[in-house]
């Protein structure tokens, strides 16, 4: 237990910094979104403002769309770069923990503190806009931003799989593929059109946690 609680403090002595700067992004980008949709609503006139996006189905949060993959790469690099420059990774892997939960520990730890960062925004900033649009609006705006989240919790799993292989053929390689991944999740989509996309992008992400523990293992083993 006193070595868990040592990796996980060492964990947040490193991103905790960067953690705060996404967290301070996040909501400040949500809050200026919903200042901007009040703003409208009411220069316009609801009846009118309401009906012109049910119209034309505009995204008028299109500005939070690579949010969440910035604030994987916060979170991301801050955790894993030092681990590899600095081969602090080496260090931590003869801890007396098992290799394998030693790796899950930072990656689940890296995943939560990227939830907390990203989440709550979300519900704050969904019960503000369902203040002044129907639920016919909001749950669709909440299923186009949903492949957004899942393509920050991916591209975190894929910072921390590349950041963790150890060659750099592989890592290249690793870097190409995730790209073409992450295109994925960051289309422009209409408002609700995420739907059926979305069980397709759960499956990548659920995928792309995986991905570190076989890296992990090369790295301890130092395979190229």
């Amino acid at each position: 237990m006193k070595t868990l609680k040592h990796l996980i403090y060492k964990e947040w002595l490193k991103t905790r910094w960067f953690a705060s700067i996404a967290l301070l992004l996040n909501l400040g980008v949500l809050i200026y979104i919903f200042i901007a949709l009040r703003s409208n609503f009411l220069s316009a006139g609801g009846t009118i403002y309401l009906s012109t996006l049910m119209t034309y189905k505009t995204q008028f949060f299109s500005l939070y769309r690579y949010i969440p993959l910035g604030i994987a790469l916060l979170i991301g690099l801050s955790q894993f770069v030092p681990e590899i420059t600095d081969k602090r990774i080496k260090l931590a892997l003869h801890l007396p923990i098992h290799n394998l939960q030693i790796i899950y520990i930072m990656v689940v730890y890296g995943f939560v503190l990227l939830f907390l960062t990203m989440i709550p925004g979300i519900l704050i900033f969904t019960g503000l806009i369902s203040v002044y649009l129907p639920a016919e609006i909001t749950i669709p705006v909440l299923q186009t931003m949903s492949p957004w989240l899942l393509g920050g919790f991916c591209a975190y799993f894929l910072i921390a799989t590349i950041a963790l292989e150890p060659a750099w053929k592989f890592r290249f390689l690793y870097i190409l593929i995730s790209y073409k991944v992450l295109t994925l999740f960051f289309m422009y989509l209409s408002i609700g059109n995420a739907v059926s996309l979305l069980p397709v992008l759960c499956l990548i992400t659920g995928l792309s946690g995986i991905a570190p523990v076989y890296t992990s293992y090369r790295f301890n083993k130092g395979q190229l």
